[in-house]
């Protein structure tokens, strides 16, 4: 059951890739381009407030920031259409649970109170939802569905009993993974776009290791998603959504020698605690 709700998740976001490149998000241009500006302007405001991490990976701890209200003032990215965001399969701590007997807010609830470090992942009819979590905190939401990867607020998860039955699943992350997959939702892409018969990927994994870059690189075909994750210039381990176990990066090279083959590079500062907005906040 486990397998088959992620082979779900993987099809969802194969969906995505078609989406046109002039696509925008269904929220005005004036509101979404406020919302970016204040999460630009957050985002700024932890790198200064925040350490970053140093060479090695090594990262000081920051002082624990008070919590706000506002989800614009997280510093995740703000709600939209993105690229294919594909997620490791990870080991599955709760698996072949349904909302006919399993309450989705409380099961999330408990995940922060036990400072869950992974994902829940929601498979709807026609949608499928993940929040990835650091240490009981959430770092970053995505919703497949509708042909698109979407960023997004909040997740919709049912209660017991009610019309709409869904599948859920718990997978737990190392938790330099789960800080790499949350970068490669929320962060500005550095390069996107880039045409794979331009790039050579062993060389750029090259210059991310030179310049100790932290977050991943995405390669996107038609009809596949490779990711590759990164921790201070340093591979953590690639996958695509064929083969989402967690590998070396040699899986993914494969996909950037397809004639469609389109290269993003996902990376930037990263701070500890990392940007993020309680669990209790991203339901509704």
């Amino acid at each position: 059951m486990a397998d088959d709700i992620l082979d779900r998740v993987r099809s969802f976001a194969s969906r995505s890739d078609e989406q046109p490149v002039e696509e925008t998000a269904a929220e005005p241009a004036e509101t979404e381009t406020a919302a970016s500006q204040g999460a630009e302007e957050t985002a700024m405001s932890d790198a200064k407030a925040a350490p970053q991490v140093k060479d090695g990976g090594v990262a000081e701890q920051a002082p624990p920031a008070a919590p706000s209200a506002a989800r614009s003032g997280s510093g995740l990215g703000p709600a939209g259409i993105i690229r294919a965001c594909p997620i490791p399969s990870g080991a599955v701590i709760f698996g072949e649970l349904t909302s006919a007997f399993v309450d989705g807010p409380r099961l999330v609830s408990f995940l922060g109170e036990r400072r869950h470090t992974g994902a829940i992942v929601d498979a709807g009819r026609n949608r499928v939802q993940v929040a990835l979590l650091y240490e009981g905190a959430a770092v970053g939401l995505v919703a497949v569905g509708e042909g698109a990867t979407r960023r997004v607020e909040a997740l919709s998860l049912p209660a017991p009993g009610s019309g709409d039955e869904h599948q859920l699943t718990v997978l737990t992350y190392r938790p330099e993974v789960t800080l790499a997959l949350a970068q490669l939702v929320n962060t500005p892409e550095r390069f996107d776009r880039m045409h794979g018969s331009f790039v050579d990927l062993p060389a750029l994994l090259s210059f991310l290791r030179r310049e100790k870059a932290n977050g991943a690189v995405r390669v996107t075909t038609a009809d596949d998603a490779g990711v590759i994750l990164l921790r201070a210039g340093e591979v953590l381990g690639a996958y695509t959504r064929h083969l989402p176990e967690l590998d070396d990066e040699e899986v993914v090279f494969p996909l950037a020698k397809a004639g469609d083959a389109e290269v993003d590079v996902c990376v930037g500062s990263l701070t500890l605690p990392p940007p993020s907005i309680p669990v209790t906040s991203i339901l509704v």
